[in-house]
């Protein structure tokens, strides 16, 4: 079996070779299309790199058999990720072509596999080297498999954190694997300012190596350009024909257009030099996704002694990873824990479950988030108000709760559907009828819902759109809401019946995994002009908000008394830079005792949006909702 330029690569885990390796990731931007792999390969080699990556997955020994057979139970992001990640598998024979093909054209071919199955069949096919995913940098028993065969494991570490990288080091270190570090950021497309290009020296520390690669999923050409002049010698970029294909990877990768943004990206590479690893909020969503944690082999019941036997590591990556859990061996559960449901840290602690949480005594309309398939939870609270967030998927659900309840309903309707966004600001008139589909089942929905909560007039949450991309100027939002307002006009809904209440959208929001720009429905002046129009109230979420006046220097207080006039419902927590999301009170950068006395008159409905605070019998929403009692008498 041959690989063309595995001496190259061998020589730069040598230090013989001065120049860098180069690595065209095709992934899975073939679509499953066998013929596309092939001139990808092509376009690649064209390009003068040194080898050609794909990606190989068993998707039942990665994923839960209740996550593949109904991934609606699980977080938003699985409605999409799950059947696409069926879609675009090649077959082993493919795999077998593409082999003898890289041979024929004399290119390595190197491959992550994201399971022991796929480890050993890429093993017996033969590459140059392994690459291990962001996802399973702390999967042991994955590195382990695929350290047997001889050839140099490329590691990424996206989505961990320098404590879990270091832990992961070490044990690498100690078996004497042969590895190198690639430093990744892992969202799709992922911001400048969080790439950490000066992390290296860190990586060559922990690694003790001097070989330090890079993957990227940044916009443009110039960080990797940048990285090879900072010293890393393994450079890896997604390639694609067209960007805005099907897919997580397309909008991420690389063609030859980059070229044009040089100017731009220059300007761009100042806010790229940080020398910090942190994991954002859509990494979190992405480990959760991707990373595999512990879950009981069969049933484990409350005050069992957890042994390393009881368990195998599978996504979610929610629970406990590969490299904390030998912490917890020998230690007694407090809770019942079901065979192939994740482990987690609260199952060794005294939860406070929501049925046991404190009462709260708000002076306004309070309330709790939470899906369909969780309200059973949380209706025991009889908290005034219930937000109910939406998948597609939880649209054609016949939501029937086993009794009446006085809380007031509201529903956030879905961001996303069938891997697009909602957007009735866009020019797309495809994107925009689909976009009022939603929001029409939507609306149909919640009058359907009414009937179960029958006490006050139920709201509405939308996102209406105006998300690019690209960082592309827009010099005046108007005209964006005058789209808006066209099509919004277009909704079937009584409005003596149910309220509407847009939201305002943060500068940099997350969506499928990566950073996008948000231009329209950000400013008060945006808010004010489509409230206007239609008498509606609107969503303020105060995070958002903070996020938008950070990056535009604006004083959120001002803000906050500009839209107050149109506030209905309020959406709490607390925030940082200009991406920061959804972080618990007192975390961020909000100052909530002047916030909230700009607030202070005004009546408004509210719930926390505590970034996964729904998790662990909701410890993130009971701790917030803690925290803010302070502010009772205001809220």
């Amino acid at each position: 079996m041959s690989f063309y330029n595995t001496k190259k690569l061998n020589d730069i885990f040598d230090l013989k070779d001065v120049s860098s390796y180069i690595i065209a990731e095709i992934g899975i931007n073939h679509n499953g299309n066998f013929d596309e792999a092939i001139k990808l390969i092509d376009a690649s080699i064209e390009a003068k790199v040194d080898a050609v990556k794909f990606q190989k997955r068993d998707l039942n020994a990665i994923y839960t058999k209740n996550v593949l057979d109904d991934f609606n139970s699980q977080e938003w992001n699985f409605e999409y990720l799950i059947p696409l990640l069926k879609e675009v598998e090649l077959s082993n024979d493919e795999y077998k072509k593409i082999r003898e093909y890289c041979d024929k054209k004399q290119v390595d071919l190197i491959i992550t596999p994201f399971d022991n199955n796929s480890a050993k069949f890429v093993g017996e096919l033969g590459v140059s080297a392994f690459k291990i995913s962001s996802a399973d940098m702390t999967n042991i028993d994955l590195v382990q498999e695929c350290s047997k065969y001889g050839v140099p494991l490329l590691i990424s570490t996206g989505m961990w954190s320098d404590e879990d990288i270091k832990a992961c080091a070490e044990f690498y270190n100690k078996e004497n694997i042969n590895y190198a570090f690639l430093l990744a950021q892992s969202t799709y497309p992922a911001p400048y300012e969080n790439l950490n290009l000066k992390y290296f020296d860190r990586l060559k520390e922990l690694s003790k190596s001097d070989i330090v690669g890079y993957s990227g999923h940044e916009r443009g050409i110039f960080i990797p350009v940048a990285s090879v002049a900072m010293g890393y010698k393994i450079i890896e970029k997604h390639i694609t024909f067209d960007k805005t294909l099907d897919g997580p990877d397309h909008k991420a990768s690389m063609t030859p257009d980059e070229f044009k943004e040089m100017v731009e990206n220059i300007r761009l590479l100042e806010s790229a030099l940080g020398d910090k690893k942190s994991v954002n909020q859509a990494e979190m969503l992405n480990k959760e996704a991707f990373a595999k944690s512990a879950v009981p082999k069969r049933d484990l019941a409350k005050g069992h002694v957890l042994i390393k036997s009881d368990i195998v590591f599978k996504s979610p990556g929610k629970g406990i990873f590969a490299h904390q859990i030998y912490k917890y061996f020998g230690k007694v559960l407090k809770n019942d824990v079901e065979k192939d449901h994740y482990i987690n840290v609260t199952d060794f602690q005294d939860t406070i479950k929501i049925k046991d949480w404190k009462k709260f005594d708000f002076s306004q309309y309070w309330g709790v988030k939470c899906r369909l398939h969780d309200y059973e939870k949380y209706k025991i609270l009889n908290s005034p108000v219930v937000e109910f967030h939406c998948s597609q998927t939880d649209l054609t659900i016949d939501f029937k709760p086993t009794k009446i309840s006085a809380s007031q309903l509201i529903v956030h309707a879905p961001e996303m559907f069938d891997r697009k966004l909602v957007d009735i600001c866009s020019l797309d008139d495809l994107r925009v009828k689909e976009s009022l589909d939603i929001l029409q089942k939507t609306l149909d929905m919640t009058k359907n819902m009414h009937k179960y909560f029958p006490e006050h007039k139920p709201k509405v949450v939308m996102h209406l759109g105006g998300m690019f991309l690209n960082d592309r100027e827009v010099k005046d939002t108007y005209n964006l809401i005058e789209i808006a307002i066209k099509n919004f006009a277009k909704l079937d809904y009584d409005s003596d019946e149910i309220d509407v209440v847009p939201e305002n959208l943060p500068p940099r929001p997350w969506y499928l995994g990566g950073e996008w720009f948000q231009h329209a429905f950000m400013s008060s002046s945006d808010m004010k002009q489509f409230c206007n129009h239609f008498k509606l109230g609107m969503t303020y979420d105060l995070c958002h908000a903070q996020l938008y006046c950070n990056l535009f220097n604006i004083d959120i207080n001002e803000y906050t008394k500009e839209i107050m006039p149109f506030v209905s419902h309020l959406h709490i927590s607390d925030a940082y830079g200009t991406n920061g999301e959804g972080v618990q009170i007192g975390e961020g950068c909000m100052d909530f005792d002047s916030l909230f006395e700009a607030m202070n008159g005004y009546k408004f409905s509210w719930v926390s949006e505590i970034w996964s605070g729904h998790l662990h019998e909701g410890a993130g929403t009971y701790e917030c909702m803690k925290l803010l009692e302070k502010y009772s008498s205001k809220l």
